[in-house]
């Protein structure tokens, strides 16, 4: 944790006295040094009481983020086919989908597990669980549509879309609720809101990732 220089000073003004008083002679030797010494202690005592966090946030579970996958930018691999691959092209965006579909699952349970507690109240009385579940629901529709589809479709494309920007605006309630409120709001919100932000940018990559593909394949299957 990074400490205020106000905090740090008074130990480095100690270390100073101590090294003044192992040069100095004379009877008041021992005072400064003890002096020195005891304003070491409090020192430290007060950086370690300043940095410790507090005994509520203590029992805030640490999020694991080898859960959430890493994506990377979405359909990228589609810049590499041509219109022969598509369904190579299909497995690709279903993959990619999935796993976001799967970060978005897994940002819904720990919403969901938060709004029982009494900070977040507010969130709760929105129902902010329904929507991050409309967004789970709403990803897995788009998987699933590509499962049984033959081509990418405009439709899968509005939906990606849609979703991107469902997941914008869960990203900016994470931020606005956590403005004024306590750090154990913080904590618990700041890798949610994170995790939103992504949510709502990897559907993008993947929308234009999906239809530039769509746009070429459709140029070489005029072509040939």
């Amino acid at each position: 944790m990074r400490l205020h220089p106000i905090v740090v000073l008074p130990l480095f003004l100690a270390v100073v006295a101590l090294v003044m008083a192992g040069g100095a002679g004379g009877h008041l030797l021992p005072l400064t040094a003890g002096l020195a010494a005891a304003t070491v202690l409090v020192t430290l005592a007060t950086i370690f009481q300043y940095a410790r966090p507090s005994a509520e946030v203590r029992q805030v579970p640490v999020e694991n983020f080898y859960f959430w996958a890493d994506v990377g930018e979405p359909g990228a691999e589609l810049r590499r086919l041509s219109f022969g691959d598509l369904e190579a092209a299909m497995r690709i965006a279903n993959a990619d989908l999935g796993s976001l579909s799967s970060n978005a699952d897994l940002l819904n349970a720990r919403i969901s597990l938060l709004l029982g507690r009494p900070e977040f109240v507010e969130l709760a009385q929105e129902k902010f669980d329904e929507q991050t579940g409309r967004l789970s629901q709403d990803l897995r529709a788009a998987v699933k549509k590509l499962g049984v589809g033959r081509e990418l479709s405009a439709e899968v494309l509005d939906l990606i879309e849609r979703r991107a920007s469902r997941a914008d605006r869960i990203a900016n309630k994470l931020y606005n609720f956590q403005r004024g409120k306590p750090e154990l709001v913080h904590i618990c919100l700041e890798p949610l809101h994170r995790t939103a932000e992504k949510l709502s940018h990897d559907p993008r990559f993947c929308f234009t990732n999906i239809s530039d593909f769509m746009k070429s394949a459709s140029t070489e299957s005029e072509s040939s």
